[in-house]
């Protein structure tokens, strides 16, 4: 990937995050066929008309959904200027100047307020509040309580306040339980209802998100609370860890399926190594993140270059490839005027006086139109072919170390057909062709025609999760093919690449069609950890 040419040390002017003032009540939380809201695909990134905003989303670790965001808005028509992360979360500012951090997909990204008999709850991406409500308080003998709280839907918050031995002091912790009631759902003629792995029906009391809140302690800033655990009965907990500056330090992820536990321990740099001739570290910006996985070794998944003003220049997997696998330019008020990234592929892109709204320009000849004719394995064209020729079945193993072809070795190459070639048959309780899916947004991905959500319904409340769904049958069918010896595949540890892609795809290519996104985005990450639970493997052998 071509390293994208620096430039001087930028003056950065960022504007704090600014949403539309909404709240999320009983009724729009939960509404069935929500309404669209206008969104735009402009270039890598997308333009909600709603709040004048660009956005721009990167993956850089599938396990733990770690990414970032880099957002440009324009208030009143006037100059449109990066956003930058609130002064008092630390941890959202790690990547520097216009990048927003989403550690577990952006989910933690919440600001918690304990007021006079209420408790209000923020998604910090989106701007939808939540209110709950003192309900009831008990006390406790020898200090401390339990104080409980509900939101008109139902949603639940629990305050609990008990001495603590060791650190000789009171301690509060707070459980906050998002009723989405999934499991009350009635799914349509012929959709599947939430079940788990067992087979047995899936309650929405197993679904619902649960939120783990603590409040750190040394931090400067009454916005002290943070999300600790993340999870809920049917899929396990996810949980966080903070340093003494309140940024995030570990990611723990639950065992799911036949996948062990995952460990993410982030670093941050002590020190400035970046000079105008190279990139390098800038002290306080996140350096690394390792990977432990199981029982095997750390390894490094994501290693950061910045220039000498902190401006994030690369990111790069050093366990993959030495070259970038994301690159960066910036104009002088810090937005970003070229990208070379893995997942996007490379565009110049430049503002016009009073929009957020860019020009997009591609400089990657190799990422197809959306909507060309599919190129890649044999037949797939073909209307009247039901598989792959035998031709593309070689003796032996053909589950190497990335993929065939070897450059569509990464999970957007297929799902968002972003390299030219990267199209095949997938073995997923049968042979199946690729065919373009069209989401609720406009965005275009590569899926197939099976059953759309196995084992959880294809519109949960309305959003309609069915594009993504085949795109991620799609993908697991790829990796299938490993097991039937065809030739064309991905590889079968891009298993959690295809999950994240798939939550990805949600979250930014779905949600942002609806006008209550803070719901979807809930719905988004419970279908993640549910499809974590599954197994390329089976469709191949169903096959």
């Amino acid at each position: 990937m071509r390293r994208l040419a620096s430039t001087a040390v930028i003056a950065v002017a960022l504007l704090p995050l600014i949403f539309p003032t909404t709240s999320a009540s009983a009724s729009t939380r939960a509404a069935e066929n929500p309404d669209p809201a206008p969104v735009q695909q402009i270039g890598p990134g997308r333009y909600l008309s709603d709040s004048g905003t660009f956005k721009i989303s990167e993956i850089d670790v599938p396990a733990g959904s770690i990414g970032r965001r880099h957002g440009v808005i324009s208030v009143d028509g006037g100059l449109a200027r990066p956003q930058s992360a609130p002064q008092s979360r630390p941890e959202l500012a790690v990547f520097g100047p216009g990048w927003q951090t989403e550690f577990l997909g952006g989910m933690i990204n919440r600001k918690l307020e304990v007021q006079n008999g209420a408790v209000v709850v923020t998604d910090l991406a989106e701007g939808e509040s939540a209110r709950y409500e003192l309900r009831s308080s008990v006390s406790f003998p020898g200090g401390g309580g339990v104080r409980r709280y509900e939101a008109p839907d139902g949603s639940k918050v629990t305050e609990t306040t008990r001495w603590d031995s060791a650190a000789g002091t009171m301690r509060t912790s707070i459980s906050e339980t998002v009723a989405t009631n999934l499991g009350d759902q009635q799914p349509e003629e012929g959709d599947d209802t939430f079940t788990g792995a067992d087979g047995a029906p899936l309650s929405s009391a197993a679904l619902n998100l649960t939120y783990g809140w603590t409040r750190l302690d040394g931090l400067q800033s009454a916005d002290a609370w943070r999300v600790t655990g993340l999870g809920n009965t049917a899929h396990g907990t996810s949980s966080v860890g903070y340093d003494a500056q309140g940024r995030v330090s570990t990611i723990r992820e639950p065992a799911a399926g036949d996948a062990p536990e995952e460990l993410l321990t982030i670093r941050y740099a002590t020190a400035t190594t970046a000079t105008s001739a190279a990139f390098g570290d800038y002290a306080g910006r996140l350096k690394e993140i390792t990977l432990t996985s199981g029982a095997t070794a750390p390894q490094t998944v994501a290693r950061y270059g910045y220039d000498p003003s902190g401006l994030l220049r690369t990111m790069t997997n050093p366990g993959t490839d030495a070259s970038p696998q994301a690159a960066y330019a910036y104009d002088a008020i810090g937005r970003l005027t070229s990208i070379a990234s893995r997942n996007h592929g490379t565009w110049e892109l430049s503002f016009a006086a009073g929009t957020a709204a860019p020009t997009a320009t591609s400089t990657d000849p190799t990422v197809p139109p959306p909507g060309d004719p599919l190129q890649g394995a044999t037949g797939i064209d073909d209307p009247g072919a039901s598989g792959p020729p035998q031709g593309d079945f070689p003796p032996g193993d053909v589950s190497g170390p990335q993929a065939y072809p070897s450059y569509c070795y990464y999970a957007a190459a297929w799902l968002w057909y972003h390299r030219s070639g990267c199209a095949a048959w997938a073995a997923h309780y049968g042979w199946h062709k690729p065919y373009w899916k069209r989401l609720p947004s406009g965005y275009w991905v590569v899926g197939i025609n099976h059953d759309h959500c196995t084992k959880a319904v294809d519109k949960p409340l309305g959003y309609d999760f069915r594009p993504a769904c085949d795109m991620h049958d799609y993908g697991y069918g790829l990796i299938g093919n490993t097991y039937k010896r065809y030739k064309y595949y991905l590889d079968r540890y891009r298993r959690v690449d295809v999950d994240d892609l798939f939550y990805t795809t949600l979250r930014d290519w779905t949600c942002s069609a609806y006008r209550i996104k803070g719901t979807c985005r809930s719905l988004a990450w419970t279908y993640r950890q549910g499809v974590r639970l599954g197994n390329p493997k089976n469709g191949a052998n169903a096959t």
